[in-house]
């Protein structure tokens, strides 16, 4: 899945990471969740890369912009 970092869409307080790519894979029955942040939507342009988790009810964290995205809403 690809998220493309928006004040419009997320209210985050980083101003660096907006207009950048958040690119996940999430397995269902793994806590784990691998991520990186890149500066274009193939995912060649690494910014960030690390692990978060999910919050009952498909809320995934991304710790950069400490925000929460609803993945019902994304899908």
């Amino acid at each position: 899945m690809i998220i493309k970092l928006t004040r419009d869409n997320f209210n985050f307080r980083f101003k660096q990471y907006e207009g950048m790519f958040f690119h996940v894979d999430i397995n269902e029955g793994s806590e784990v969740i691998k991520y990186k942040i890149t500066k274009d939507k193939e995912g060649l342009e690494l910014k960030e890369f690390g692990n978060t988790h999910m919050k009952e009810n498909d809320m995934l964290y991304i710790p950069q912009i400490e925000a929460y995205i609803d993945l019902k809403t994304i899908k």
